[in-house]
């Protein structure tokens, strides 16, 4: 059951190329996902509710605009712990990006400018820290190191793709064999539509943080123009700071996804005869 859970997501999107011949988007790659262990029935949509009072807010300041996120140390402690660190001794100030898929995702935090080298406290690798109540919406931060199962420094901001109502029927339509009980929720399911999403990340990837605000800012990111063989982007894309907050209402401004904005289904066919 476990493999057609994992292969119900990951069939969304067929793979595209990331980085080091790695694909962010499902198959053999994903060894290591954790959808197959999720209880969806404890599932609790985090990011679609407002921040709780007093929550961790990483405020990011790029050469394209700034946006604001809340990080989830309750769910992903480890990752939350080493990103607030890195933020706290200025290792984000002035870093590129140094990956883009346009439209899809946006990778940063690197130690080198070749993308391969992350930071830790102890020089090791963070396990990753997936929950079924995070998920790889738009706007969703996500632990990243080139070694799946596990991230460091790095981390990406995701994009959406077109959810098809061929990708809604295939996700609906897996059951539970003891219960004939459909597994993946609606809510769930039409949520990764409303909001944006790229839901072949789910389970490979920590979720960490979510945007709030600064989703044109993202759109300028995710769309600024790449280089298809080397995947670096064509233009200067650049974190010039990242500083750390706590949420409380009215403080920051709460926005929408810009959910018009995504890798269609056309566009996603076009990479794959290319690649």
């Amino acid at each position: 059951m476990k493999k057609r859970i994992v292969a119900a997501v990951a069939a969304v999107i067929t793979a595209l190329p990331l980085i080091n011949g790695c694909s962010l988007f499902g198959g053999s790659q994903q060894v290591t996902n954790a959808i197959g262990s999720y209880d969806f029935t404890q599932m609790e949509l985090v990011q679609l509710n407002n921040p709780a009072e007093g929550q961790d807010v990483a405020i990011i300041e790029t050469n394209m605009g700034t946006m604001t996120a809340v990080l989830y140390a309750e769910y992903a402690p480890n990752t939350v712990a080493n990103f607030k660190k890195r933020v706290e001794e200025g290792f984000y100030d002035n870093k590129p990006f140094f990956a883009l898929q346009e439209g899809v995702y946006a990778i940063t935090g690197a130690a080198n400018e070749e993308g391969t080298e992350g930071r830790t406290d102890d020089g090791q690798f963070i396990e990753n820290e997936c929950t079924v109540n995070l998920w790889p919406f738009k706007g969703a931060l996500l632990g990243y190191s080139g070694q799946m199962g596990y991230c460091d420094s790095r981390f990406f901001f995701t994009g959406a793709i077109e959810i098809t109502e061929e990708n809604k029927k295939e996700l609906s339509g897996y059951v539970d064999e003891e219960t004939s009980s459909q597994i993946i929720p609606n809510e769930l399911i039409n949520a990764f539509e409303k909001r944006g999403s790229v839901p072949g990340l789910a389970g490979a990837y920590t979720v960490f943080g979510q945007l709030i605000n600064g989703y044109d800012t993202l759109d300028k990111i995710l769309w600024s123009g790449m280089d298809e063989k080397t995947q670096k982007p064509t233009s200067e894309l650049i974190i010039k700071k990242i500083t750390l907050d706590t949420y409380s209402e009215g403080k920051f401004t709460i926005e929408e996804p810009t959910a018009d904005k995504y890798l269609s289904a056309e566009d996603i066919e076009k990479l794959e005869s290319s690649n």
